[in-house]
């Protein structure tokens, strides 16, 4: 149970310091409904975030004609990814656990003609390869999704074994922290790499530091 926000009960160092293993997939807000025209995603943007609307635009533009990957990405900061790298940033700042973080971004290649075409991995699309629940006898099954699926299953194995997800077989994931922003990538291979937009994270932050102040409450209310 979270019985506060996560920010106050980091700063008051009321949690359990255990280690962690946090991440997100790279396309979370192809599950939300997405703008229409890149006009109405301004327009929702100045809704929600009134005066960060103008940065997190610039941050996460819109694309012209159709709506771009780029404005779904604030969404998927905004309800999955920004509250992640707080949880990793707070535990590294604030405990003596370790962090392990990831992105998921295991998906078809969708082709240029199909209304697919460009999106990353959605919201719970990897709880399949975690578990092994892949049929490997599907056509639609690559290689690749077997060899992330195996890694997935041998990194969760130990952490939970363990608290920490390396061990023989699988490419060494290295602990997370301000110093070392490095995330276990889960695309055609495991590897490491940094933050995604991770610039355009960081207005986002601006945004929530914002809301956790009195006037950013009653902005909301």
């Amino acid at each position: 149970m979270i019985p506060d926000d996560q920010y106050k009960l980091y700063e008051t160092k009321r949690y359990n310091d255990t280690p962690i293993l946090v991440g997100y997939n790279s396309d979370e807000g192809q599950s939300f409904s997405p703008p229409r025209t890149p006009e109405d995603y301004v327009a929702a943007v100045k809704a929600r975030y009134g005066p960060f609307a103008d940065g997190l635009v610039a941050a996460y533009p819109p694309g012209s004609g159709t709506v771009a990957k780029t404005a779904r990405d604030l969404t998927r900061h905004a309800m999955f990814g920004w509250h992640t790298w707080a949880w990793a940033r707070l535990q590294a700042k604030t405990g003596k656990s370790k962090v392990f973080f990831y992105c998921f971004d295991q998906h078809p290649d969708y082709p240029a003609e199909s209304p697919r075409a460009g999106f990353g991995s959605g919201h719970g699309s990897e709880v399949r390869y975690v578990f092994a629940h892949l049929d490997p006898v599907n056509p639609q099954t690559t290689k690749a999704d077997l060899a992330i699926s195996d890694a997935l299953a041998t990194y969760w194995t130990n952490f939970a074994k363990r608290g920490d997800p390396n061990g023989e077989g699988v490419p060494r994931w290295p602990v997370f922290s301000d110093a070392n922003p490095t995330l276990m990538y889960f695309a055609q291979t495991p590897h490491t790499g940094p933050v995604p937009s991770a610039d355009a994270l960081k207005v986002l932050d601006q945004y929530f530091a914002w809301r956790r102040t009195p006037d950013g409450e009653a902005f909301v209310k």
